[in-house]
């Protein structure tokens, strides 16, 4: 059956933390030129110093990655929480898929000095490196 419960929304939730998580790799990070929209082509050509992505200040960034780090969170809930209502996974698959996908995230994440979750987040990557 794999799922519809919930009409696969939970997938939305990813799609949002994903374009979070995409915004925070590109933050200050230069705009390839494949990359600019017909309305920069003009202004970026004449300034190519401008061709740059908003840079978002550290503790905004920190945010984000929070933010990331909640939504994957609530994405796993809804995605094993919609394979139980629908009778894909009985409950003791239910709890062993929740804690191994929650653990698999907590691997991936460190407790910040807020005391919040945060999603870690290599900065590092070049965002554009399959265009």
């Amino acid at each position: 059956m794999s799922g519809g419960h919930f009409d696969y929304k939970q997938y939305g939730i990813e799609y949002i933390a994903d374009n979070i998580e995409q915004e925070v790799i590109t933050s200050g990070k230069p705009i390839p030129r494949n990359r600019w929209e017909y309305w920069q082509l003009e202004r970026f050509t004449e300034h190519p110093e401008e061709a740059v992505n908003y840079a978002y200040p550290e503790p905004v960034l920190r945010r984000l990655e929070e933010a990331v780090y909640a939504l994957k969170r609530a994405q796993i809930y809804a995605q094993r929480v919609d394979w139980l209502l629908s009778g894909d996974d009985g409950e003791e698959s239910f709890e062993e898929r929740l804690q191994k996908e929650l653990a698999e995230l907590d691997s991936k994440s460190k407790m910040g000095e807020n005391g919040v979750m945060y999603y870690v987040i290599d900065r590092n990557q070049n965002p554009y490196e399959n265009d």
